[in-house]
């Protein structure tokens, strides 16, 4: 029998029906609209994604803020941007969401004192690594470290006698003031050269140098890590102007983020890769305190990926969601020895960002790093939620003994 469509008003969902596979009775389905609306503006979660909507707006963005500067709807700007990306001139700010520098709960009021105690952390973080390079240098160390330490010694610090190395504790945080024009704050130079303010400023860092004392640096893994960052850092997106010429001050923020990375996550260290991944928040954020943050913070979601055993599990998953898409092609790949997908590694690790050019790289990682439709994310559980309605209703309310059957490593 022939569907019969019942007529709705314009721009409204279409309802059909449909006979039944059982019985001679006929059920109604929902037709869903395939034009999405605009990014940005409310969506029905019931809608599908089946396309892609333009970058998101300044305007639009700007609408998802409450008079305070609260975000209203996380749920709503990750997923605007996970459908169009983001406009280049809000990318600094939606990043700063996206990557967990601001809770999206936090005022703008906060948002300011939340950034300046970070760049305090920083500091006194890099302080301290640099110190213990020099306190920890050994007279017969290689040229290679000694020169390593030169670049940080500090005048204000002398080395301590055998059995004094605690002392750096006291010492180190004294060896430099905070020069914000240099993280990329130079507002918060002025702000904060007053006496009452300085007196503020030097009881924040007395704060941070408790947290940063915390913990434990291995200072020959750090000293192997910075090999490998210097053999890095000089060829890092090179081809762009951001990060060209000799004597670039962008790749001088670069390495020193890298290696105050290593230095406080000793379990992963540093691992090639990493610099390219650090460029593109160097490159948005343009501010060496808050690209190291973001950095941080999306390292420790996805550090797992740099290990042997993580990327295999990743390509295994890849292996899983292309049998079930298109079985047809794992079989040409495995026709041609290609079936271990090894050839994903770095589409995997760098979010494909050598497979597009560098604007276009920037807007595939903002949209795969937008965590919308992730198994963990809000809109996966609501999709879960509606699943077991729908099972529960068609079971006419009977109660299921085993939940809903949901593959949960990949949607």
């Amino acid at each position: 029998m022939e569907e019969e469509e019942i007529q709705q008003p314009r721009n409204m969902t279409h309802i059909v029906q449909r006979p039944c596979y059982e019985d001679e009775t006929f059920e109604q389905v929902d037709i869903i609209p395939s034009k999405l609306p605009p990014a940005g503006l409310a969506l029905d979660t019931d809608i599908l994604v089946t396309s892609r909507t333009e970058p998101l707006t300044k305007t639009q963005f700007e609408a998802m803020m409450d008079p305070d500067g609260r975000l209203i709807s996380e749920h709503q700007l990750r997923k605007a941007v996970f459908l169009g990306g983001v406009a280049p001139d809000i990318r600094k700010e939606v990043w700063s969401f996206l990557f967990g520098l601001y809770p999206c709960s936090s005022t703008a009021r906060e948002r300011t004192a939340i950034l300046l105690d970070n760049i305090v952390r920083y500091h006194e973080m890099k302080a301290r690594w640099k110190t213990l390079l020099v306190l920890n240098s050994a007279p017969n160390s290689t040229a290679l470290d000694q020169g390593l330490c030169a670049r940080y010694q500090v005048a204000e610090v002398d080395r301590p006698q055998q059995g004094e190395e605690s002392s750096c504790q006291s010492t180190y945080s004294h060896s430099e003031r905070i020069n914000f024009s240099s993280l990329g704050h130079p507002d918060l130079e002025v702000e904060y050269s007053s006496a009452d303010m300085a007196q503020k400023l030097d009881f924040m860092r007395l704060q941070a140098q408790v947290q940063v004392n915390r913990q434990k640096i291995d200072v020959v893994k750090l000293r192997s890590n910075i090999r490998v960052v210097d053999k890095d850092v000089p060829r890092t997106d090179r081809d762009q102007a951001f990060f060209s010429g000799s004597g670039n001050p962008h790749l001088t923020e670069l390495r020193e983020i890298l290696i105050t990375f290593s230095a406080y996550h000793d379990k992963l260290g540093y691992a090639q890769g990493m610099n390219d991944i650090l460029s593109r928040f160097l490159y948005v954020l343009r501010s060496e305190v808050e690209a190291y943050w973001c950095f941080k913070n999306y390292m420790e979601t996805i550090w797992n990926d740099f290990m042997e055993e993580g990327m295999t599990y990743k390509i295994d998953l890849v292996r899983m969601l292309l049998q079930e898409m298109d079985p047809a092609l794992l079989a040409h790949l495995e026709t041609l020895d290609l079936g271990n997908l090894f050839f994903c590694h770095r589409w995997l690790l760098l979010g494909f960002k050598r497979e597009f050019n560098y604007n276009d790289s920037l807007r595939c990682f903002e949209i795969l790093s937008s965590h919308h439709i992730e198994l963990t994310s809000l809109e996966a559980e609501r999709a879960v939620m509606r699943e077991e309605r729908r099972e529960f209703e068609n079971t006419g309310g009977d109660v299921r003994t085993t939940g809903l059957t949901t593959q949960k490593e990949y949607t």
